[in-house]
This record gives C-alpha cells, sequence and structure tokens, in this order.
C-alpha cells in the first residue's frame, strides 16, 4: 500500500481529497502523527449491540479527554449483523477505493478482520509497547492479533448452548452438554438457531461443527439440529432471547449474550454450557480501514479498546469502579491479568487462557469459504425449512432408519467442491443466485421424498458451466 506524498511539511502528513490530515499507515502508536480534526467524530462501523456501542462510546469520551485534554466522540454505524456490515464495507469501497468514510471495523468475530486484510482494506497500526505487552499473541491455539498489526482481536468469545431450566424440566427434556445432543428426536421445535448469511456468530458456530466432525459428518449432524429448530432468526441475539422467553428450551449462543440473559432471567432459570464434544474460542476483531478520516483518532480508539480501560469494560460488571457505567457487557478480554486481579469481581465465569482441549476452530478455513457455507447452509435448511421439518419428523415416525439418516444430511458438494467455488465463479452475483436455486430445488426434492417415504438417493444438482456435479 503506497501512501500520498505529503504536502504538509511541517507535519509529515499526506493531503487527502477530503482535505482531511491523515498519519501514513503503519506508524507505531507511539509515534502516531495526531491528526484528528477538532470536532469530528469518529466514525465506527459495527454489529455490536446497542449496550457495547454506548459503552464503548463514552468510555473512550472520558479516556480520551483524561489522557489529552480534548473531547472525542464515537458516531456509530449500525447496517445489521456482521454479514450485513462486511457487505457494506465491501460494497463501498468498491466504489469508492480510496476510503468509505468510515475508520474503524469493530465486531462480528475475526472473519471480517480476515477478508479486510485478504482486500488490502486493513491498515498496519502497532499499538504502542506499554500496551502490547499485556496481550498473548495467542490464546489456546487461537490467534489474538495479526503479527503485522493489521487487525486486533479485541474480546475472546466462547459459544455453546443456553439453556431454559424451567422449559427443559416441564417438558421432562433432557440438558443438553454436547451439540450432538441437540439433534436428539424428542427436541423438535424446541432448538432455537439463527441464519448465517445475516449472523457471524451462527456461521462461526455451523462452522466449527463442520472443522470439527469433518464435512460429511458435521453436515448430518447440523440437518438433523436444523430439523428440530422451530424457525430461524435473523440475528444471534434474538435466538438467546427466545430461549429466555421460553419459546425454546435450548439455543446456540454466543457466551455474552448467554451472560447477559442469565443475569436477566436468573440462574435458577437460565444455564449456558460449553459442550463437552468440542468449543470454540474465537477473537472479535477490531481494524483501521483503508482511507480512515480520522485515522489519528482511530489509532487511539484501538489503544484505547486494547488497553486496560477498554478491557475492563469487557471484563468487570456494571457499576464496579473503571466498569461500564450503564450497561452489563460481561465478555472475556484478552489481558490474562485482569482475571487474576479480578477473580473475586467478575462474573466471568472462567478465563479462555486456561483452556485446555483437542479441538481448535481455524478462522482462515472459515474465512475462505464462508459465504459458500452460509448460502448452503440457507439453501438447504432456512429457505427450505418446512420442507426438512416434513422429512425430519417422518424418520422420526419411522424408527430413524440410517439410510434415511444419512440421506438427509447430504449435501450436493463435496468439501473440496466448496472450496474451489468459493475461489471461482461465487463472485459473480447471477451465478450465485442460480446456484441457491439449484441447491433449494435440490432439496426440496429430497426432503419431499424423504416425508412420503420414499429412500431412494436423489442425485446431486445439475452442475452450472465449469463445475461438476457433487
Amino acid at each position: 500500500m503506497t501512501a500520498m506524498q505529503p504536502t504538509h511539511t511541517s507535519r509529515s502528513l499526506p493531503a487527502w481529497p477530503c482535505g482531511i490530515c491523515r498519519p501514513l499507515a503503519g506508524l507505531t502508536g507511539a509515534v502516531l502523527v495526531l491528526a484528528a480534526m477538532a470536532g469530528e467524530p469518529l466514525i465506527v462501523i459495527s454489529p455490536h449491540n446497542s449496550s457495547i456501542r454506548y459503552e464503548f462510546g463514552e468510555g473512550f469520551a472520558r479516556w480520551h479527554q483524561a489522557q489529552f485534554g480534548e473531547p472525542a466522540t464515537v458516531e456509530w454505524r449500525n447496517v445489521g449483523g456482521t454479514s450485513d456490515a462486511l457487505r457494506f464495507v465491501l460494497s463501498e469501497f468498491e466504489a469508492k477505493p480510496a476510503g468509505i468514510g468510515i475508520d474503524c471495523f469493530f465486531g462480528g468475530g475475526p472473519e471480517p478482520c480476515l477478508r479486510l486484510v485478504e482486500r488490502g482494506l486493513a491498515v498496519p497500526f502497532k499499538l504502542p509497547d506499554t500496551v502490547l505487552a499485556g496481550i498473548p499473541q495467542s490464546a489456546n491455539g487461537v490467534e489474538i492479533y495479526d503479527p503485522e498489526f493489521r487487525w486486533y482481536g479485541a474480546a475472546l468469545s466462547s459459544f455453546g448452548i443456553l439453556q431454559n431450566r424451567r422449559v427443559v424440566d416441564r417438558l421432562q427434556l433432557p440438558p443438553a452438554e454436547r451439540w450432538a445432543d441437540l439433534a436428539a428426536p424428542g427436541l423438535c421445535d424446541w432448538v432455537a438457531a439463527g441464519d448465517p448469511r445475516r449472523s457471524g456468530t451462527m456461521n462461526n458456530m455451523y462452522e466449527a461443527c463442520l472443522q470439527a466432525c469433518g464435512w460429511e459428518r458435521g453436515w448430518r449432524l447440523l440437518a438433523q439440529v436444523a430439523g428440530n429448530v422451530a424457525q430461524f432468526d435473523r440475528l444471534s441475539s434474538t435466538t438467546a432471547k427466545q430461549v429466555t422467553l421460553g419459546e425454546a428450551g435450548y439455543g446456540f449462543a454466543i457466551d455474552f449474550y448467554a451472560f447477559t440473559q442469565i443475569a436477566a432471567a436468573g440462574r435458577t432459570n437460565m444455564t449456558f454450557v460449553l459442550p463437552r464434544d468440542f468449543t470454540a474460542i474465537s477473537p472479535d476483531g477490531i481494524a483501521l480501514l483503508q482511507g480512515a478520516p480520522q485515522a489519528g483518532l482511530g489509532g487511539r480508539f484501538l489503544t484505547f479498546v486494547m488497553g486496560e480501560a477498554g478491557q475492563k469494560l469487557w471484563h468487570l460488571p456494571c457499576g464496579y469502579p473503571e466498569g461500564p457505567r450503564r450497561f452489563s457487557i460481561e465478555r472475556m478480554c484478552v489481558r490474562p491479568d485482569l482475571y487474576a486481579r479480578y477473580r473475586e469481581v467478575s462474573n466471568v465465569a472462567f478465563s479462555p487462557f486456561d483452556l485446555s482441549g483437542g479441538f481448535r476452530y481455524d478462522p482462515r478455513l472459515a474465512q475462505a469459504r464462508r459465504d459458500v457455507m452460509a448460502a448452503l447452509f440457507g439453501a438447504l435448511f432456512v429457505d427450505t425449512h418446512s420442507e426438512l421439518r416434513a422429512a425430519w419428523k417422518a424418520i422420526i415416525a419411522r424408527g430413524l432408519p440410517e439410510t434415511e439418516l444419512s440421506e438427509l444430511g447430504r449435501v450436493p458438494l463435496s468439501e473440496s467442491e466448496a472450496f474451489e467455488l468459493s475461489r471461482a465463479e461465487w463472485n459473480d452475483p447471477d451465478f450465485r443466485t442460480r446456484q441457491r436455486i439449484l441447491w433449494q430445488t435440490w432439496a426440496q426434492e429430497k426432503y419431499r421424498r424423504l416425508a412420503s417415504g420414499g429412500q431412494a438417493s436423489i442425485p446431486g444438482p445439475p452442475s452450472l458451466p465449469g463445475f461438476p456435479r457433487g
């Protein structure tokens, strides 16, 4: 990435068409030139909920005033879930490659930041050494920040099962301790889950299943779980609320949504478990965007988020000194020392730095096939959900024949074909639309045959030019 030649030689800053001075990409926090124009807000796009946006906006304003004696404000851009936010940013950069008027991307797991790095849209920014010294480069085998400082994990997330104890007890359903438990036939209509095309959280959980179980066995498990889902939600926060309201007994949930619901409903009514078969730990990224109007202020925001002041907003309870003022967040921070210092104070139940286990979530693998995987899940399970549920219930009524279970979970392409699709024609919107229709049609026919008692294996859908049939 080549910076423009500076014209403000006295300040060593390049001139940009919008008239706002910006620092060169790659400068460390210690030498970052302060380029924020007085009164201009920092523009941050984020799929984070309103509580997190409020606390980090207000917290940054307090920290900035204390550190620099100057006011600073954050103006948030909220366009929906992670997939919506990333799609918006990439679309804007297609039209305006020099910059889109947004300074930072904040939240949504690691995949958005990896995609931004892949496209050359994440600007390197090294945190001050005093901040970086308190953050390990990895936790339990998971990378916390990019070695080239193009993105950082602002918090760590775990994914598990939120359960409504009252619903489970009243219906005499078994407690879920493993992801595979959600595929039990007796859980029909009592599982809550979301659409991975809209929710990065759901995408991460389904992807973790494919990575942990393997492509074929993972899709088979997901098909049975999807058959137990009453309806797919657009947002992961809605899924968690469904469980709290008793509309579902079990729900796919990221830890902090689960903790929030447990705090609201009480520990005697709700519980959250990290499944014993596999648990994914994932960083929630933050990155400075190419052409950021307020790159200097953006660097300060990253320093705040990754430093003690920002990390305490994740870790400490609402109302505790240096914790959030109005809303409880309660997420896993990326500074190991805070877990020991506030062991008796924080409501975060465990430290990700103490976890052990054989499964390691691979965010680069997830990012490489994210769009194809989400589209395939949507076509096979969400868009054809009524047919899937009818087939699943018919299979249950017939005693779960192995051949029919295998057919229910069969997908129309192999793992290698999914990778090939991700690298080639999937960038063509017309191709994507036609392929999704083919998958939907194939799935509907398969489910209708299974629902009516037909057991014959259904061929894969016709391939589009250039691709073999799965």
